[in-house]
């Protein structure tokens, strides 16, 4: 390898060795290899910043008490020279200590002859470049097996690489590109001007393409591509060639236009609607509102685009409704929420608004549509009117692209749209005057008990539901909304249902489930076999490693890790936003589980020596919630391990619970490193590691994620503060629930007997 190298320069650092100048000759180490002398270290760092080096030859006098220090610095100034110690002291210890600083290479005087430092700048210098060697196969195996386009072309523009990626944009084979010149081998190409942005990265420039069409004449290919090219340097510094990353965007602006004619079409179709209809961007910046909302609010489409429409929101409606929006939004879920909007007369009507996520053939998430149906037919408006006539109007509710049911306070069906009967698969008619529980069977009951003595709307999504009809049973999923009708004097006498099937979303998030669980096994057997590969590569199972190997492997082997952290934190947030299709809901005593909780890990805590503590209030013992055990057991566990590791030895987390007649409050505080006010709402995200967090290591950043899920499907909150220790003190407040099934029971038995003849 040696005949083949280029001359190479080398600088030698203070004075020559004592064995060459025994031998009484001038330090001249052959054709190949060009020294420049200097003594001192000022010098040397003068010329190592105005001309190029391939070694440093530095005798050990000149590195003083603080080798490290001269050693680094020479780096710094020059990071592509090779530096070879020639030490008078003959030591193996010394050597290996020099070459951890940073040297290539440490000769005693035994070894310093000129032949020997010629032999031995030779033998760095192949080493290096066959490091170099490794690390270019590497690259080019990267290179030809990603998915993106990769292509090198040399100072000529000749095609070095053409990877498999590039085959499949531009259905060109590399065996009839490679080795030719760019404008000859790929001249559809140069008519999109891609040669200029070729000539301009050799020219020292890093270019980014803008979206450009093509089309390949020889096969009839065409689409559109962008390209990132970037100059390739040698050693020196000098511009050798240019590597491009190409991306073919042809399916992104195909989705483009089809959005676009899609929203033509909706502005036409939703123009044509009786309902009140809007659709919003990917932003949650509302762009269309059809011609039955202006002429509700009496604006124009300007005025109400971006975030002009919530003024027409009643102001006791916009915290609640923000909250809900936003919430959807972020996960690109459905929503459906009663809210009262101001209309061009000042007065406020009771609308029920639904809100659907759109998304391109590719799954692009690209807004909303939204519904608005005004369900109580003018009532709020006309407090005179009755709460439920069989005279009120329903001509939105009719038209309203969800199933909607009104029912009385003993639950009996007073209307039901058309939409209903097709859910039900019975006919309108026939719904009229029955009870929901004969027809809607797996529908727990307690559910719109609470609606009635709360007042408080309801949301089930992907509820199991079975339906009665003439021809048997008939399983399927829904997304089942409950509220409150209430009077002029906001008295409920009613409720208000409305159903969206939702049964093939359903099955397609198990199909997703069974991908996902198949993909992830297929994803980590690999990445596990490569993790124990390089680790016995590390530790010498092929041979001893050299230093500037074992940290190339080292490298990857970090990557690796970071993959499979990767695909773990996958496979937790999938099965966290899917976990919650089929919560068992139980009333349970809260107490207990958090005391069953505390005991699980009380020996892990003893065992770190940290002290664990639970003082419930005496009030907290027979609270109830209503919730999933095993979703809300793995809340307080996750708090708690995550108290455990932010907490020293010798310190403390103490759990404690209080009630009240409505909300139950626990908390899980600690007297650890505490969390800045900065981060607090921040750690509650996907994947978000606090600096803390990322020292102490072990997580993916998604724990904090998932419990806020849940404890939010629990209909309750989950936040966090420091507390006066300087640690944090997380606190879960949920809803306490009260034996409401007897509550049911004991109105059903009356209306039984009010009903019976005496």
């Amino acid at each position: 390898m040696a005949s083949a190298m280029e001359k190479i320069q080398a600088l030698v650092i203070g004075d020559i060795p004592m064995a060459v100048r025994r031998a009484g000759v001038e330090l001249n180490l052959g054709a190949s290899i060009t020294t420049t002398h200097v003594n001192e270290l000022n010098e040397a760092f003068s010329s190592l910043s105005s001309q190029f080096h391939d070694v440093v030859l530095l005798n050990a006098l000149c590195l003083g008490a603080h080798p490290e220090q001269v050693i680094s610095q020479i780096n710094l100034v020059s990071p592509s020279s090779l530096i070879v110690v020639f030490d008078e002291e003959e030591s193996e210890a010394r050597s290996i200590q020099l070459i951890r600083m940073g040297a290539s290479e440490c000769l005693s005087v035994h070894e310093s002859s000129a032949y020997s430092l010629r032999k031995n700048i030779l033998k760095t210098v192949e080493r290096s470049q066959g490091g170099m060697w490794l690390s270019g196969q590497i690259s080019e195996t990267l290179l030809t097996s990603t998915f993106e386009g990769a292509v090198v072309f040399d100072e000529q523009l000749r095609v070095l690489l053409w990877n498999p990626a590039m085959e499949r944009i531009f259905e060109v084979d590399r065996n009839t590109v490679t080795g030719r010149n760019f404008a000859e081998a790929l001249p559809f190409l140069c008519e999109a001007n891609e040669k200029d942005e070729i000539e301009e990265a050799l020219d020292g420039k890093r270019v980014v393409t803008r979206e450009r069409y093509f089309y390949n004449p020889e096969t009839g290919k065409n689409g559109f591509f962008t390209a990132f090219y970037n100059p390739m340097r040698n050693r020196r510094g000098e511009i050798i060639g240019v590597i491009g990353i190409v991306k073919d965007v042809t399916s992104s602006k195909m989705c483009e236009r089809a959005s676009f004619e899609m929203a033509q079409r909706m502005v036409a179709l939703t123009n044509s609607s009786s309902n009140m209809q809007w659709i919003s961007d990917s932003s949650d910046n509302r762009i269309f509102f059809n011609k039955r909302w202006l002429e509700f609010v009496g604006n124009d489409i300007d005025d109400e685009r971006g975030c002009g429409w919530r003024r027409h929101i009643h102001a006791e409606d916009l915290k609640r409704y923000r909250e809900l929006t936003e919430t959807a939004f972020e996960s690109r879920l459905p929503w459906h929420i009663e809210v009262r909007l101001k209309g061009r007369d000042g007065k406020h009507t009771r609308y029920f608004e639904s809100a659907f996520p759109l998304f391109l053939p590719d799954q692009s998430f690209i807004g909303y549509v939204g519904y608005c149906t005004d369900v109580n037919g003018g009532r709020i408006t006309k407090p005179s009117m009755p709460a439920i006539s069989p005279s009120m109007t329903f001509n939105s509710l009719e038209m309203s692209p969800i199933g909607i049911v009104t029912l009385d306070t003993q639950m009996i069906v007073r209307h039901a749209n058309m939409r209903v009967s097709d859910l039900f698969g019975i006919p309108g008619n026939e719904l009229v005057g029955r009870k929901i529980s004969d027809i809607l069977g797996a529908f727990d009951m307690t559910t719109l008990q609470v609606v009635l003595s709360r007042g408080e709307k309801i949301q089930l999504d992907n509820h199991r539901v079975i339906i009665e009809t003439d021809k048997g049973e008939s399983e399927c999923y829904w997304d089942i909304s409950c509220w409150p009708q209430k009077d002029g004097g906001n008295y409920v006498t009613g409720i208000c249902m409305s159903f969206i099937e939702v049964t093939e979303r359903y099955h397609q998030i198990q199909k997703k489930e069974e991908f996902v669980a198949a993909l992830v096994h297929d994803l980590k057997t690999p990445l596990i076999g490569a993790e124990r590969t390089l680790d016995a590569m590390i530790k010498g199972a092929l041979g001893p490693v050299e230093s500037g190997h074992e940290h190339m492997l080292s490298v990857l082997q970090n990557s690796n890790r970071s993959l499979l952290t990767m695909v773990q934190s996958m496979i937790d947030v999938h099965r966290c936003e899917n976990e919650f299709l089929n919560l068992s809901l139980q009333s349970m005593k809260m107490s207990g589980l958090v005391r069953e909780c505390a005991e699980e890990l009380r020996i892990l805590f003893s065992s770190h020596g940290v002290q664990l503590k639970y003082v419930p209030e005496p009030n907290a013992d027979n609270a109830n919630v209503m919730g999933d055990r095993m979703a809300l057991r793995r809340v307080i566990l996750n708090l708690l391990d995550n108290a455990l590791k932010f907490t020293p030895y010798s310190g403390a987390v103490t759990i404690s619970l209080k009630a009240t007649e409505d909300s139950i409050f626990l908390d899980i505080a600690d007297t650890g490193i505490g969390i800045s006010e900065e981060e607090q709402e921040k750690i509650f995200t996907n994947s978000f590691q606090g600096a803390i967090g990322r020292q102490v290591g072990g997580s993916a950043g998604i724990g904090l994620f998932v419990c806020r899920k849940i404890v939010r499907v629990h209909s309750g909150d989950i936040t966090v503060r420091r507390n006066s220790q300087g640690g944090s003190t997380f606190t879960i407040v949920m809803p306490r629930h009260s034996n409401e099934k007897a509550r049911v029971v004991e109105t059903l038995q009356s209306g039984a007997a009010e009903a019976s003849p005496s």
